[in-house]
This record gives structure tokens, C-alpha cells and sequence, in this order.
């Protein structure tokens, strides 16, 4: 199975745009991006307190054909902050793949419950 590319836009608020950052967020979303059924496009909002500018702020969005997956997370270091909302992605990554995988089956039994046997 082909990977595919799914778009990484990175917005800088409030801060300097820095290569290092915009490569950090990229190479970390890239392999989660792939495990997403059915990810279109990744935003990722990287953002400074405006008055003092000591708390960072990285903010994720992951649009998806069915779903929204966002994850947001403020601490002292851009790039822990990165890292910790792109840890909740990937917990709520699990969390989606799971009622997928599990869907049909809910179904199928439920079907099977309802008292209707096909051969009656």
C-alpha cells in the first residue's frame, strides 16, 4: 500500500516563523498523519502569550473525511508543547481506530440479537 502526503500547514503567532519548528512539527505529524483513516489536511498553530511571551502554545488540528481530531497544549517550550499535544493525538488516534474497527461489529450483532434468524 502506497503512503500518501497529507498537507502540513504550520502558522506562527506571535513568534518568529523558524525552520527548526516547522520542521519539528512536520517530522512529528508524519507518521501519525498515516495511521489516521482517512486524514485530508493537518493545521498546526504555534502561538506565544502576547505580553510576556513565556507560555507556548502548539495547537493541532487533523481533518479527516468523517472526523476532527484536535489536540491543544501550553507549557514553557514550543517544542515540548509539540510534543504533548501530538501524545494526545495519538491517544484519540487509537481511540478512533478502535470505534472503527468496532462499528460494523456492533452492528452485525445487534442484528443478530434482534430475535429475526434469516432462516425462520
Amino acid at each position: 500500500m502506497k503512503a500518501r502526503s497529507i498537507p502540513i500547514t504550520v502558522t506562527f503567532r506571535h513568534i518568529a516563523p523558524t525552520d527548526a519548528l516547522r520542521a519539528h512539527a512536520q517530522k512529528k505529524l508524519g507518521n501519525l498523519t498515516s495511521m489516521v483513516p482517512g486524514a485530508t489536511d493537518v493545521h498546526v498553530v504555534l502561538s506565544a502569550s502576547p505580553p510576556h511571551h513565556h507560555r507556548q502554545l502548539a495547537e493541532i488540528t487533523i481533518h479527516g473525511r468523517n472526523h476532527v481530531l484536535t489536540a491543544r497544549e501550553e507549557t514553557n517550550d514550543m517544542y515540548a508543547a509539540i510534543d504533548a499535544a501530538v501524545s494526545k493525538l495519538e491517544s484519540q488516534v487509537r481511540t478512533l481506530k478502535g470505534k472503527i474497527v468496532e462499528a460494523p461489529r456492533r452492528n452485525s450483532n445487534h442484528q443478530r440479537r434482534s430475535g429475526s434468524s434469516p432462516t425462520s
